[in-house]
């Protein structure tokens, strides 16, 4: 799978000229929706089919600043999957040196349109056996 790729931009930064911290959550949202679409998963779609993955638990922790204009990948990878939560890791690195900037991962559920749990086995085969594939 190709890392997800984002230069940084000016209005993500603090006072201190680096990227503000709140902005590493929305970069792990945008590498796990090119992830999935990388595995054939719609996000999109999943919705329009009543599926909703929202994330119950996320973590992370800095290890070197970006600043503006700073290219960054973001490998994401599938942790754990049981078939109604998922687990995803994300390692941020600095494009043009390697050098790690940030670790995190998030955890998700699958539900429907009314809050109840959904067997993703049982009720999007297709989408499970793709997540199963690549599990850790």
């Amino acid at each position: 799978m190709r890392p997800y790729e984002y230069k940084a931009q000016y209005y993500e930064t603090d006072q201190m000229g680096v990227i503000h911290h709140s902005n590493y959550i929305r970069w792990m949202e945008s590498a796990r929706i090119d992830y999935l679409e990388q595995l054939g998963i719609s996000y999109s779609q999943m919705e329009q089919e009543g599926v909703v993955s929202p994330v119950v638990e996320i973590s992370g922790r800095y290890r070197s600043m970006v600043h503006f204009g700073d290219t960054v990948e973001i490998q994401v990878q599938i942790e754990k999957y049981n078939g109604v939560k998922l687990t995803i890791s994300y390692e941020i690195t600095d494009k043009a040196t390697g050098e790690l900037r940030f670790t995190g991962t998030s955890s998700h559920c699958f539900i429907d349109r009314e809050g109840k749990i959904i067997s993703m086995k049982r009720a999007f085969p297709r989408i499970h056996e793709l997540l199963s594939r690549t599990n850790a």
